[in-house]
């Protein structure tokens, strides 16, 4: 036995409205096209559902029961249509972004805060991780944002396009001794204590490939697990710390940052699903005329 969900939800109006008459109405069908679906609904459960009773009908046993499974039915396709209708006009919905730490931390926020003011009904879930967890979790997501190479080939339905240049930069306590200089050239940096992100930080790789480019091997320090770990690492005067320009834009006179020689630039890389859903579209807008502008304050 297979219901016909077309013939539950007749039926359902057919209870809700009180007879055929009234349902057909509801329905834009005729009446004898509605006692059809009815008639076929009850011989496919072999019972009766109703009887009449004047101008309406009364419910028996089994219609009675029926009738809450088909109400629910209904109620199920009216919210999944009222979910589709919000979703096409882009008011609301949900939006996964999972982007590297320095981008989740120091870039995103701002844009998030001021996109929710333009879009209250739209919900942003913002996950950080380093780089080579991003890359992991591509289909895990709506949008990811990472910074440097990627190092995995990208699923057939994720799309990848630049939106920015960043620079690492060494991070110093101000009065490190090094503290004054323009730029600090990477073989002076292989003689100091240096402060180093966790493995699968992207900027932890693309530090190591600097040495080896230079042909010199690093002291190694201590390794840390994300930015602030690693500021605060700085402050307490266990070394050198390397970041992006982004992480120090709002740091007190306590740090300095310093250009490294040559100098360490790397891409900021976008990565969406195709097609992205209307709410994810409308944030990918939101990003790009953000960052046109040269991002929020």
């Amino acid at each position: 036995m297979r219901l016909n969900p077309e013939q539950l939800l007749t039926f359902a109006t057919v209870v809700r409205e009180g007879g055929v008459g009234a349902a057909a109405l509801r329905l834009h069908l005729t009446q004898p096209a509605v006692s059809n679906q009815l008639k076929r609904l009850q011989e496919t459960l072999g019972e009766a559902l109703y009887r009449r009773a004047g101008r309406g009908i009364a419910l028996t046993g089994t219609g009675q029961r029926l009738y809450v499974e088909a109400q629910r039915l209904s109620d199920a396709l009216n919210a999944a249509q009222a979910l589709a209708d919000s979703l096409s006009s882009a008011e609301s919905g949900l939006v996964r972004i999972t982007a590297s730490q320095t981008l989740g931390a120091y870039l995103l926020p701002p844009v998030v805060a001021a996109f929710r003011e333009q879009a209250p009904g739209i919900e942003i879930e913002l996950a950080s991780y380093n780089s080579r967890e991003v890359a992991a979790r591509l289909l895990d997501c709506d949008i990811a944002l990472t910074e440097g190479s990627l190092d995995t080939d990208l699923p057939d339905d994720r799309q990848a396009e630049i939106i920015a240049r960043d620079e690492i930069v060494a991070v110093l306590r101000s009065d490190h001794p090094l503290a004054q200089r323009r730029s600090l050239p990477i073989n002076l940096l292989a003689t100091q204590p240096l402060i180093w992100r966790e493995r699968g930080s992207g900027t932890r790789a693309q530090l190591e490939q600097a040495f080896r480019e230079a042909g010199v091997q690093p002291r190694f320090g201590i390794a840390l697990a994300g930015v602030a770990a690693v500021k605060e690492a700085v402050r307490q005067g266990l070394g050198i710390g390397f970041a992006s320009r982004l992480a120090l834009r709002h740091e007190g006179s306590n740090m300095t940052s310093i250009a490294l020689s040559p100098p360490l630039t790397r891409e900021l890389r976008l990565i969406a699903g195709e097609p992205p859903s209307a709410a994810a579209a409308r944030f990918l807008r939101f990003l790009r005329q953000q960052l046109d502008l040269g991002g929020p304050p």
